[in-house]
């Protein structure tokens, strides 16, 4: 189900979100399209197609020109993680590298950031001239997160100032909410998914050793996990050599084990 909502010519709240005071039919359009979308974020594969379709709901249900993603890496930090225009990507992108736009500190405590101006808000004084270069003017910015995760943020961009509304706000934030969830849930599987694979193939490799030098299932963790941490690899790529090769290409994890003969 898609839902439109009309440009409204009313001018901005001075600092502050444009009246629209909208009205029933547009809170019932607005319930129809997010009940769709948490339908269809039901069955979603991965982070990319859940933030692809947020995006296109965001499009479909604010009064944005354009929308983007940012997403909380643990070992990176931010990464851009979807956007609907070149624009926002090179806007989203101008964040990482400054360190600072309306995504940093949503990403850490506040719920929402509202930009009226690019031209003229004070806060960003490198992020906001060259985002008003690029022809974004008026910014909406609502945190990404769950009870126990913080996981980005949702960004919707137009290029007129005073855009956005406070419908537009709760909007967002109800886009969010379902996008978190989304989000959370694919990466709760992956994990999960990448957890059963590892310990399948140290199995596997556990399973060769064991055969190789008659060694039981706790010596031959004990080797895997030894070359893991003489050689700072991760258990899973060790095990994943050894089940490919046959053998492991540096030192003997036997004989680091204070067994006999080399593998290979």
């Amino acid at each position: 189900m898609s839902v439109i909502r009309t440009e409204i010519s009313r001018p901005p709240a001075p600092g502050g979100f444009r009246d629209d005071s909208g009205g029933a039919g547009t809170d019932v359009l607005l319930a129809g399209g997010l009940a769709q979308l948490a339908v269809e974020l039901y069955d979603v594969a991965g982070i990319e197609e859940a933030v692809g379709l947020v995006l296109a709901y965001a499009r479909r249900t604010t009064t944005c020109d354009c929308a983007g993603v940012v997403l909380v890496d643990r070992r990176k930090g931010l990464k851009t993680g979807g956007a609907t225009d070149r624009r926002v990507e090179q806007a989203d992108q101008l964040q990482l590298e400054y360190g600072e736009g309306p995504c940093v500190p949503v990403s850490r405590e506040q719920p929402s950031v509202l930009v009226s101006d690019t031209i003229v808000d004070p806060r960003w004084p490198r992020w906001s001239p060259r985002v008003a270069e690029l022809g974004l003017r008026s910014v909406l910015t609502v945190r990404l997160c769950t009870a126990r995760s913080n996981l980005g943020a949702l960004s919707l961009y137009a290029i007129h100032p005073g855009r956005f509304t406070a419908i537009d706000e709760t909007t967002a934030r109800l886009l969010a909410r379902h996008a978190a969830v989304a989000i959370a849930t694919v990466l709760d599987a992956s994990t999960l998914r990448q957890a059963i694979e590892t310990a399948t193939l140290i199995g596997q490799a556990q399973g060769v050793l064991m055969e190789r030098f008659t060694i039981d299932a706790d010596q031959a963790f004990a080797v895997l996990g030894r070359y893991s941490q003489d050689n700072n690899i991760k258990l899973r790529i060790v095990a994943a050599e050894l089940i490919s090769t046959r053998r492991l290409s540096t030192r003997s994890p036997v004989a680091a084990a204070d067994r006999s003969p080399a593998i290979g």
